[in-house]
This record gives structure tokens, sequence and C-alpha cells, in this order.
């Protein structure tokens, strides 16, 4: 997944975080959704995700899922974007073990800078 720490790892410190930011249970069936779905996806940020696909995947109603999406937001567990009108938003899941980090594979790039195989975070 990436260099914080691994999927399991993640989820982990994800229980560890609750003693001191806790969510409800509908915020950590979301989270755990969207890390699967990440998963899914192998790791490429961000998520584009509909409200309705979201709540069809996770068996929430459409303002039960805007609810625990903001409760993420507000806990500093997801960074989540807009695009408006009926386009699907942009989701980010943050690190748990590192917070506030974006969880994103890294990659190796040669760039015209002359810095053959530096590693970058894919970040917005």
């Amino acid at each position: 997944m990436d260099s914080l720490g691994g999927w399991l790892n993640e989820i982990r410190y994800f229980y560890m975080r609750q003693l001191s930011v806790p969510l409800s249970p509908h915020g950590q069936a979301l989270w755990h959704w969207l890390m699967w779905r990440a998963n899914t996806v192998f790791w490429q940020f961000p998520l584009r995700l509909s409200v309705p696909e979201i709540a069809g995947g996770t068996k929430m109603s459409e303002s039960m899922v805007k609810k625990a999406r903001a409760e993420l937001v507000a806990g500093g567990y997801l960074l989540h974007e807009a695009f408006g009108g009926s386009r699907p938003a942009g989701y980010w899941i943050l690190s748990c073990i590192k917070p506030g980090a974006v969880m994103s594979p890294k990659l190796k790039l040669n760039n015209e800078d002359g810095n053959k195989g530096k590693v970058l975070n894919l970040r917005r």
C-alpha cells in the first residue's frame, strides 16, 4: 500500500486512535468501507465516489453517509473534495499511523531536473 505501515497497521492504529478521537458506528463503518475501496483500486487517490454509490455499498441512507463523511473529515480521518454538479466527489484517506498524512503509494520518477529515481509522494 504505502510506506506508512500497511493496511493492517492502519486498522490497528485506527482503533488506538478511537480512544482520543472516537467515531460513531456509522463513521467507523464508512472508514472501513473506504479502506476496502482504496484497496480494490490499489490505493490510487483520490477515490472518486458518489454518495448513492457509498450509500449502496455501506447500506446507509444518503443523509447518514453525509453525516458520517463530515464526522470523518472533522476527526482528521478523511479529506473530501466536491467537484460540483453530478460528478463524484474525491476522497483521500488520512493515515492513522501518521495523522494528517495522506495514504498514497510512492512512485519512482525520472524527471528533467536530474532527480533520477527520486521517490515522490502522490499528493494533491
